[in-house]
């Protein structure tokens, strides 16, 4: 029974002496980490919006939190090559709006990385967001909205141009030509999925006008995406 008792109490004494080293092993490594002092953590910018344009791009975020935030620095990420650029904020006593334009940048996708720091430069956790910028790549392959018909009316002096449907990244046709008294003229045609057919005034008759069609890739791009004209004639 001693033997026993005996061994009962050695294997509580490894068992403790091994939690003890574990426990030491544990507040060295956090000693290390917090060597330098408590990690402090600056709350990082929310709400990032991208906006896509022709060969540059914008960002927005909120500043919603946090009044110690004085900067925030972006990096951004494309073919493997990455760059950075950051901009001092003023915090008010409400939510505040930051804002970046990236000019110049090839079409690509890009993974912009946001860190918020403050005066002593404590920085954020990251926040992340990828975005796409436009260029010739895209616009080479946009269309001209196709015609199913062109009528000259008489009656009203005015040409009707009947389309096909469309893709939803086409915001309308750009359409220029000809009055009766010889004057150019540039017209609208909204895109409106009721309607599929525009009515030019005045038109002269058996001349031929140009148009090109307008697209958005996405809502709030921040340009405007053109086909090349082409030349059609009304009979």
């Amino acid at each position: 029974m001693r033997v026993r008792k005996y061994s009962i109490y050695g294997g509580l004494l490894v068992i403790c002496c091994a939690v003890l080293f574990a426990c030491s092993k544990m507040n060295a490594t956090y000693d290390e980490f917090t060597k330098d002092g408590e990690v402090v953590y600056i709350a990082r910018v929310d709400s990032v919006i991208t906006y896509p344009g022709n060969n540059r791009i914008d960002l927005s975020m909120l500043l919603i939190s946090d009044p110690r935030i004085s900067k925030v620095k972006v990096y951004w990420t494309a073919g493997g090559q990455t760059d950075s650029v950051e901009k001092a904020v003023q915090r008010t006593d409400n939510i505040d709006t930051v804002r970046f334009s990236f000019k110049k940048l090839a079409e690509a996708s890009y993974t912009f990385n946001i860190y918020s720091y403050d005066k002593a430069g404590h920085r954020s956790v990251k926040n992340d967001v990828i975005g796409e910028v436009y260029g010739e790549r895209y616009i080479s392959q946009l269309v001209n909205r196709a015609i199913k018909s062109g009528t000259y009316i008489d009656a009203t002096q005015s040409a009707n141009i009947k389309w096909f449907g469309v893709a939803g990244d086409v915001i309308g046709q750009e359409i220029i030509y000809t009055d009766n008294l010889g004057t150019q003229r540039k017209f609208f045609a909204k895109n409106d999925a009721a309607v599929d057919s525009t009515l030019l005034p005045l038109y002269k008759k058996g001349s031929a006008f140009q148009f090109r069609t307008l697209y958005k890739p996405v809502l709030n791009a921040i340009d405007t995406f053109y086909s090349n004209y082409e030349n059609r004639q009304v009979p």
